[in-house]
């Protein structure tokens, strides 16, 4: 079974999927993300009627977006690839918004993704992922969660899997000055 994990947009979402999305959890817009996580994650596991020892493959995204919120959910599948048999995949979470966008007939090449509430993350994919941030109010891209869920498969492909050796060099994508960590744009 795999396990998806997504904090570092607005929502809270996380998902059980085994062929097809068997339970899930989301809260939209939630801005203190680590104050629900783990009830959540509980709550999930619940109701799929699971254990975490049934999970083979843990996937999540590295941001960028939430600076808090992107952490919680990496930490923890991080966490949980390093003390079990658990494979690890991660992806920027541009790359599902411009896969999304692309299944949609929509303008994949440019995502603009929330960085606060006056300005967005700009990423031109075709120009070798250049980023920027820009006054952005208000228009940034959201994953639709609803059309991860008719087909994950299309999504999954995107991510790459780590490495046991790896993992604790992967980091979170920062797209500003950050305050721990390494810029990357």
């Amino acid at each position: 079974m795999k396990l998806f994990i997504e904090t570092s947009l607005s929502d809270l979402y996380m998902s059980i999927i085994n062929n097809k999305v068997i339970a899930k959890r989301q809260i939209k817009n939630l801005v203190k993300k680590t104050d629900a996580f783990y009830e959540n994650l509980d709550q999930l596991f619940k109701e799929a009627n699971v254990n975490i020892e049934e999970i083979t493959d843990i996937y999540t995204t590295l941001g960028p977006g939430s600076f808090s919120g992107a952490r919680i959910g990496f930490l923890f599948a991080k966490t949980i690839a390093q003390i079990s048999n658990t494979n690890f995949y991660v992806v920027p979470t541009y790359k599902l918004i411009s896969k999304q966008k692309e299944t949609l007939n929509l303008d994949w090449k440019n995502v603009y993704i929330k960085a606060n509430r006056y300005s967005s993350y700009w990423i031109n994919i075709e120009n070798n992922n250049e980023c920027s941030i820009v006054e952005n109010e208000n228009n940034n891209d959201d994953f639709i969660y609803d059309l991860f869920e008719k087909d994950p498969e299309q999504f999954f492909i995107l991510f790459n899997k780590v490495e046991s050796n790896k993992i604790l060099d992967v980091e979170l994508l920062y797209l500003h000055e950050p305050q721990i960590g390494v810029e990357k744009c």
